[in-house]
């Protein structure tokens, strides 16, 4: 996903990595409800498809517009794409997916966190949305339900799935111990080491998966950077690094497995520490572990101890004991930064 707002200006309390993920799962909320609330296959005709169309994933990829589009001819283009683009949907995606295809076509939406696979979902000309009061649905239309159905139980759609899962797990990981990276390496890695030779093989497809599984921005060339979702202040990191096309980690096994895990062997103790200071204490709209990966993302970033403590503050309900900001010292001294590990070659 686009990250889409400049944070440079707001307080270190605004820029948390729970504070980031709220304010982008609102600004998708907010798209999802723009949407039109019909489908390509569900009350679209000549006299609307254009409308459709601007908001498609297509739209995007090819923004100037050279013909008119014909819905028969762009039902057929969506049938023709059906297996690839299935194998290439987000993990968020997939899932919202399966529950559908489960549910006979429609499914309420579980969490505002599923909103973002909604709207990929709509932007692939395959879904609508509708609310009922508090409630919001997505409908897969049937022409697209038994197509589907037969696509994701087939061998080579799970084989697929099976590479893209270790995928995601190593791209996660490597964002997770370097807070970005450039695109070219891992478009490489999911061009030749999970598509190639498949019926998947699009790189068109394969940058809309990217573009849907990641957050994203683009640096002051242009040039593509997925980010770590805690990482509120790419520009600031880019400033300090020479980001190259061909920069890569050098990692050893134990470091690759944590990170994959969302957290290094040597950053355990610190979270379970944290965990444990702040347990009780922290507001109620937030959680525990919330609370903890916040303090720790602002150490990865380097930010500053005192603002680290000011942040402390703002999530609890009382005032931060000496023993929470002795906690929070330990993790500003002791967690590895982003922008710290040697290039080399990963292999």
């Amino acid at each position: 996903m686009l990250r889409e707002t400049n944070v440079q200006t707001l307080n270190w309390a605004d820029k948390t990595m729970s504070v980031l993920k709220a304010r982008q799962l609102e600004a998708c909320e907010s798209r999802l409800a723009d949407l039109p609330g019909f489908g390509l296959f569900d009350g679209c005709d000549a006299a609307n498809v254009e409308t459709l169309w601007a908001c498609s994933f297509e739209a995007q990829e090819q923004p100037i517009l050279t013909h008119l589009h014909d819905p028969r001819k762009l039902q057929a283009q969506v049938l023709t794409t059906l297996p690839a683009e299935a194998a290439l949907l987000s993990m968020e995606e997939h899932h919202l997916l399966d529950r559908m295809l489960a549910l006979g076509g429609e499914a309420e939406l579980m969490d505002w966190e599923e909103s973002s696979a909604a709207e990929s979902l709509v932007r692939r000309l395959w879904c609508t949305v509708r609310r009922e009061e508090d409630h919001i649905f997505i409908h897969l239309p049937q022409e697209l339900v038994v197509p589907l159905q037969l696509i994701t139980s087939s061998k080579a759609h799970e084989d697929i799935r099976e590479k893209l899962f270790r995928y995601d797990a190593t791209i996660r990981g490597l964002l997770y111990i370097g807070g970005l990276l450039h695109i070219s390496e891992p478009l490489r890695h999911l061009m030749v080491d999970v598509l190639q030779g498949t019926y998947a093989e699009n790189q068109t497809l394969a940058m809309r998966y990217i573009r849907t599984s990641y957050d994203y921005t683009y640096d002051p060339r242009g040039q593509m950077l997925l980010l770590h979702p805690g990482l509120a202040e790419p520009e600031h990191m880019l400033a300090k690094l020479n980001i190259r096309p061909d920069t890569r980690l050098e990692l050893d096994e134990t470091t690759m497995l944590g990170a994959m895990g969302g957290i290094l062997p040597e950053e355990r103790p610190l979270f379970e520490m944290m965990y444990g200071l702040l347990l009780g204490a922290v507001r109620p709209e937030i959680s525990v572990e919330e609370a903890v990966e916040d303090l720790r993302m602002l150490a990865k970033q380097g930010v500053d101890l005192a603002e680290m403590n000011d942040v402390l503050s703002s999530l609890l309900t009382t005032q931060p004991t000496q023993a929470m900001l002795s906690g929070v010292q330990q993790l500003y001294l002791m967690t590895p930064r982003w922008g710290t590990m040697r290039s080399g070659t990963v292999q």
